[in-house]
């Protein structure tokens, strides 16, 4: 699939004004929302599972999901979600594409009730490091939803995505199954990272499963080869990321809307590095000892980085500054030498920031 959805970005304002136009009450919104509650699996089929098994490792986990509900409430749209995509937006310039893609959908969303969060299945793709799984793991904050991540480049059997026989030695339940019984709700996103990365086997491939999960009609009734008992994950948010899609099959690459991710341009480059040092202010209890704001120099010089490679570099410089500066002198000021890059690094690899520009 070669999606393109260059053209394909609305006008933000015009997005605002029609989602609110739903005029609901904020009682009407919570009776709304506790509606909202799916079967997840049947405890019946569990029940008789039970009843059938004599493997005594199987009926002690199908008794642990006999005592989990096999209810889960759906996430909602609400018009806040807009403009919390919009500030993600300022957070993450180069992901402005899949936001639009994202607000379009969920505008369509809002027109009729149940507002129910669904996205289809989309493909981000582009180079390494730009920040792919940073974004999809902070949409899915802004969504309200759960978030749940499987590495593909370690994925060699289809096991760990279904589940495996319960026959076999060392079986067990899978990712899909796993995943939707820890989530709160039946829609969190599951990102599929590095998908072009996967080992396949012609008896066993990992992407075996996905040609089902990929298409709500049948992902409705996804059955975990270990379980044996059907899930539906229809309202699961599935998105891929990939450096290569080419090396994807065609099958499963058309059931995705692909988005190219490009290198941030120079202002989104400082953006990001102002989120993730802002990012790390908040997230630890030491963060209140700095200054909220991260020093000009210090921002030029990391703009050679790629996001994950700024994270790292900026831990380090914070711990520098601690130990550089007096105790008694708050905030701590993180200054260009506190950031220590090594030459070879930026030189050689060539996908930071600024590479491509």
């Amino acid at each position: 699939m070669d999606s393109n959805f260059n053209e394909f970005i609305p006008n933000s304002a015009l997005i605002k004004n029609e989602c609110k136009n739903s005029n609901e009450t904020e009682a009407e919104a919570e009776a709304n929302e506790a509606d909202q509650v799916i079967n997840i699996f049947d405890k019946t089929s569990v029940t008789k599972a039970i009843d059938a098994e004599t493997n005594r490792n199987r009926i002690m986990i199908l008794r642990d999901l006999l005592k989990e509900s096999d209810h889960k409430p759906l996430a909602m749209f609400n018009s806040d979600i807009i403009s919390k995509l919009e500030n993600l937006a300022e957070k993450f310039g180069n992901f402005n594409e899949v936001i639009a893609r994202v607000k379009s959908t969920l505008c369509l969303s809002g027109l009729e009730d149940p507002k129910t969060l669904y996205i289809p299945p989309l493909l981000l793709t582009g180079p390494p490091g730009v920040g792919k799984t940073r974004f999809i793991s902070e949409l899915a904050a802004v969504l309200g939803t759960d978030f749940f991540s499987l590495d593909f480049a370690s994925v060699s059997s289809s096991f760990v995505v279904a589940g495996g026989y319960s026959s076999w030695m060392d079986s067990k339940p899978g990712f899909v199954s796993k995943s939707i019984r820890k989530s709160t709700y039946a829609n969190p996103i599951f990102m599929l990272d590095e998908i072009d990365k996967v080992t396949t086997d012609s008896r066993h491939n990992p992407l075996g499963p996905m040609y089902g999960l990929l298409e709500r009609h049948t992902a409705k009734h996804f059955v975990d080869e270990y379980l044996e008992i059907p899930f539906d994950v229809s309202f699961v948010i599935w998105i891929a990321s990939a450096n290569y899609p080419e090396q994807i099959p065609e099958p499963i690459r058309s059931r995705m809307i692909e988005i190219a991710i490009h290198p941030p341009t120079t202002a989104q480059a400082r953006a990001i590095i102002c989120s993730i040092y802002d990012e790390l202010l908040n997230m630890n209890a030491w963060g209140k000892h700095f200054a909220t704001k991260l020093d000009k120099k210090v921002i030029d010089k990391l703009s050679t980085l790629s996001p994950r490679l700024v994270r790292i570099q900026l831990e380090n410089a914070l711990a520098n500054a601690v130990q550089r500066s007096p105790a008694n002198k708050r905030p701590i000021v993180v200054i260009p030498k506190d950031v220590t890059i090594a030459s070879n690094r930026t030189k050689s690899r060539g996908i930071g920031f600024m590479a491509n520009i």
